[in-house]
């Protein structure tokens, strides 16, 4: 069976869609628990920021820091943050957030 193509209206859609969000790093496999936390943490400011179609500039407004950490933030380069101080930044998003731990 021959793989289809997408239609130049599929690729466009795509292209569309994907201009507007900001680009994701990817999370080693051999990332650290922290870094894995601290990535979980950057996604559901990226899923915030899309599902209210929020600029980054008006995503630092409500967060009330500067736009340049929310860049840092929503491109997953989360080296010069703590695990707290993210989580600080997303109660502010969503006070009742509530963190767990699983064990595998």
């Amino acid at each position: 069976m021959a793989t289809k193509f997408p239609s130049d209206k599929e690729l466009k859609e795509v292209r569309a869609i994907l201009e507007k969000s900001p680009a994701t790093r990817l999370l080693a496999k051999n990332a650290s628990p922290v870094d894995q936390i601290k990535y979980s943490i950057c996604e559901e400011f990226v899923k915030y920021l899309n599902a209210h179609s929020l600029t980054q500039r008006a995503l630092a407004e409500r967060l009330g820091i500067d736009e340049a950490l929310v860049s840092k933030i929503i491109h997953y380069s989360f080296e010069e943050f703590t695990m707290d101080r993210l989580i600080k930044y997303l109660c502010v998003l969503y006070p009742e957030v509530k963190v767990t731990i699983r064990v595998a």
